[in-house]
């Protein structure tokens, strides 16, 4: 026989779900006023009050000693016996659900949903240190005792960086985006990239407002597409969370053996660096005087004997988005001096000027 506490909640919760405008803190606010403390309950904590002593944290029937709405004690059971079902130990999720607005409606599930008891593999019934009666003592730990995610690298993102929470970009229980993004990926990158910030691992750099660079007239192709096919969500052996190598030096030396812009040819045919037969590998090239002008700036320096100072791709382009055609900056900086570029395309070539030299043409055939 249920205690009659429980009946009045199994007929509130039949009222309450023919009100679908109802939000689920009103609800459980009304759950919480009607729930009471019954007189059975009183003795529970004479045995067992380790579950309230010492935590942060206390789930609400537990802490106002309502453990009849969980459970059921025989009078053995009080009386300081404990034979085997002297009292009701209901670990499914469905008895959560009693209370709780369900987590499993979602398309794609968090795995740890799978299984009868699914909510008492994350979250402690009575008690914890952690906010959300999480089973650890923290989200992140929480986390990473199941899922293998690398949290340090010569990069980091900075919610993993600050120790933030995995649930600031993903909803823990079920959702409607891969991987259970909060939103499409993109839009969850740009949800916090939308603004200049203040890089975390290294506080004199301050990262572009992406969400603007990819309004301006010319867009990478790379940026059109996923932030994750450049771009790594938690950390990475490369500067700027990249999949692969890329040198934030103004000055390199290039080999192909030993390429500080990998990324860029992930994509790109490195064959556009070679000092000949390149007519259909760059349209950047000056056919009359039969040079590569991406192999004279990226690999020979500009006929500087020192190799080491090839010009970097991040010189003339932005690897999102640029106000000039071929994603072309308009401004690029030596330290924090800012370099002015004019870059003007013509159907058979192009001209730049900037402050390293004069005005130059080239003209393709």
């Amino acid at each position: 026989m249920y205690p009659a506490s429980r009946l009045i909640l199994a007929f509130v919760l039949i009222c309450l779900s023919n009100i679908n405008a109802m939000a689920a803190e009103s609800r459980l606010k009304l759950l919480m006023s009607s729930m009471k403390a019954g007189p059975e309950d009183v003795i529970c904590f004479q045995c067992h009050s380790d579950l309230v002593d010492r935590v942060n944290y206390i789930h609400y029937p537990t802490g106002i000693g309502a453990c009849s709405y969980c459970h059921i004690a025989r009078p053995d059971h009080l009386e300081g016996e404990n034979p085997p079902g002297s009292v009701t130990i209901n670990r499914t999720a469905e008895n959560c659900y009693v209370c709780h607005d369900r987590k499993d409606e979602g398309p794609i599930k968090h795995s740890a949903m799978n299984g009868a008891e699914s909510c008492l593999r994350c979250h402690n019934a009575h008690s914890s240190y952690t906010r959300y009666l999480l089973n650890s003592d923290s989200v992140l730990g929480l986390c990473t005792g199941c899922h293998n995610i690398r949290i340090s690298g010569k990069s980091q993102h900075g919610p993993v960086f600050k120790g933030q929470t995995c649930i600031l970009c993903h909803t823990p229980h079920s959702g409607t985006e891969k991987k259970l993004l909060r939103k499409p990926s993109k839009q969850l990158c740009l949800s916090c990239h939308n603004k200049d910030i203040k890089a975390t691992m290294n506080d004199s750099r301050i990262i572009p407002n992406i969400q603007q660079k990819l309004t301006m007239s010319h867009i990478h192709p790379g940026a059109e597409g996923n932030c994750l096919d450049c771009h790594t969500p938690h950390t990475s052996a490369n500067k700027r969370l990249l999949v692969a190598p890329w040198s934030t030096n103004i000055y390199n030396l290039y080999s192909e053996t030993n390429n500080p812009y990998a990324i860029c040819f992930t994509c790109h045919d490195s064959s556009m660096l070679r000092p000949s037969d390149f007519v259909t590998a760059t349209q950047f090239r000056d056919d009359p005087k039969k040079i590569n002008l991406h192999w004279f700036h990226v690999v020979d320096a500009v006929g500087n004997e020192d190799k080491t100072r090839g010009r970097a791709c991040k010189i003339c382009h932005d690897p999102h988005g640029a106000p000039q055609t071929h994603d072309i900056n308009s401004v690029w900086f030596m330290n924090t001096s800012p370099i002015t570029l004019e870059y003007q395309a013509f159907s058979s070539g192009g001209q730049c000027t900037k402050s390293c030299h004069t005005l130059k043409t080239y003209q393709r055939l």
